[in-house]
């Protein structure tokens, strides 16, 4: 009996091959539990040399503290010294070797200048700490970001490839009824259009995910893991507040904000410091010297001990201080002027931040009905082809139709999660538990 040997179809092996790629990847993400938010931030902190620069910078800058206190504190010095001396004719009384040693207390009683820079360099500290700050919330923004654009990409990239299978199957039907004559030539004509245009969206999506995995790996330290998904049937909950009473409320924690009130709390203490330079200086000084006289025919050790009262009164100085005094007057206007800009700009911020994902809510209603709307005009062009109403062209449009608004569904609910996260940065309260209340929403 002559055995017969079948060849599976171009069409058929690439089934296959998409099949078996589709359980590897499922079965690796039973073996391997999926990664979210949260222990990604963990990697990401742990290696940001933007975060690590801000974190040294925020350290160093806290020794401005130490160095402006320690003007205001005493200050003690010890002082030796020998001499010898040797004189042309002979001197009987005349001293011929000195030995001295001195100890030397200096306590600044009042030095206005000295007490304003302490002011100072206590704003700028806080300063130091609210960049640091700032560098924290922005590695959250950053990480998050590249976290969706990796979903972004996935969700683009199946859904191109969906487009694909489903173009090449039309394709090859069409083309089977085109030999039969059952078929117009010219719908095969587009249907191929639609296929090369499929092919170029599935290079492209390949192209866009690899990149947002590139910045992701970079941020983490190590190739992307499979990461927790975002259902599109995910529903996020509303604001607790309007988007104008968070203007108003919320924007009074915005770290850009709070940094320029530091700026501007510095800017009046600079002015105070060089004011204070028209201001005497009252300092207590101690000292104790012990005096050791040697001659060439007797030795006089003696002690003396010192305390009093040292005032230094500036007069002319060729007009430095009161330029000086001009300058800061000047820094503290234009630290004033960027207060009133922050001020607004973070208003404005949270405001439109907080009416997008106000605005988000209702839009993503619309684009699930959307979605559940050309599902059901799928399934009626379908329905309408096998009775012979609908051609496969129909199909297509209507399938072409589903996967846009799938993937405008998905863009749509990306957007919303990162905003949220914005609008928190912008009121200044973005940590590392907003990450923790996204991730209640993944799935692995």
């Amino acid at each position: 009996m002559k055995k017969m040997r079948v060849s599976a179809n171009p069409s058929m092996r690439r089934s296959w091959t998409v099949a078996s790629c589709f359980f590897m990847v499922l079965s690796s993400s039973q073996v391997y539990a999926a990664e979210g938010l949260l222990s990604l931030y963990d990697l990401a902190a742990q290696r940001d040399a933007q975060l690590q620069q801000a974190q040294a910078q925020f350290a160093a800058d806290q020794e401005l503290l130490n160095q402006a206190k320690s003007v205001l504190l005493p200050t003690i010095s010890a002082q030796a010294s020998y001499q010898q001396n040797d004189y042309s004719i002979p001197v009987p009384i005349a001293a011929k070797e000195i030995q001295q040693q001195k100890l030397q207390l200096n306590q600044p009683l009042f030095d206005a200048a000295s007490f304003a820079r302490y002011e100072q360099a206590k704003s700028l500290v806080q300063q130091a700490e609210i960049v640091y700050l700032l560098s924290q919330q922005q590695l959250i923004l950053r990480l998050s970001q590249s976290y969706l654009d990796v979903l972004k990409g996935q969700q683009l990239l199946s859904f191109a490839q969906a487009q694909l299978a489903s173009t090449e199957k039309q394709r090859d039907q069409i083309d089977a009824g085109v030999k039969v004559g059952l078929t117009n030539p010219i719908d095969l004509l587009e249907v191929q259009a639609r296929y090369d245009m499929a092919l170029a969206d599935v290079s492209q999506a390949t192209n866009l995910l690899a990149i947002s995995k590139e910045n992701l790996a970079r941020l983490i330290g190590q190739p992307v893991p499979v990461l927790k998904s975002l259902a599109l049937d995910t529903k996020l909950p509303s604001l607790m507040e309007s988007p104008e009473q968070l203007s108003q409320t919320g924007a009074q924690g915005n770290l850009n904000l709070r940094l320029n009130q530091g700026k501007v709390q510095a800017s009046e203490q600079q002015v105070n410091a060089t004011r204070a330079a028209h201001y005497p200086t009252v300092s207590l000084q101690a000292s104790m010297t012990h005096l050791d006289s040697r001659t060439q025919f007797f030795n006089a050790p003696y002690q003396t001990n010192s305390i009093g009262l040292v005032v230094n009164m500036p007069l002319y100085s060729g007009g430095l201080v009161t330029s000086q005094v001009r300058q800061a007057e000047q820094q503290r206007l234009a630290a004033q002027a960027g207060l009133r800009y922050a001020d607004e700009q973070a208003k404005l911020d949270v405001l439109s931040l907080a009416k997008t994902v106000q605005m988000a809510q209702s839009r993503l209603q619309a684009l699930r009905q959307a979605v559940t709307s050309n599902e059901a005009f799928l399934q009626a062009a379908e329905e309408g082809n096998r009775v012979g109403l609908k051609s496969l062209v129909d199909v297509l449009n209507a399938r072409t139709l589903l996967y846009k608004a799938k993937q405008d569904l998905a863009n749509a609910l990306f957007d919303d999660v990162q905003n949220r996260l914005s609008l928190r940065a912008a009121q200044g309260a973005l940590a590392r538990e907003d990450l923790a209340s996204i991730e209640r929403f993944l799935r692995d």
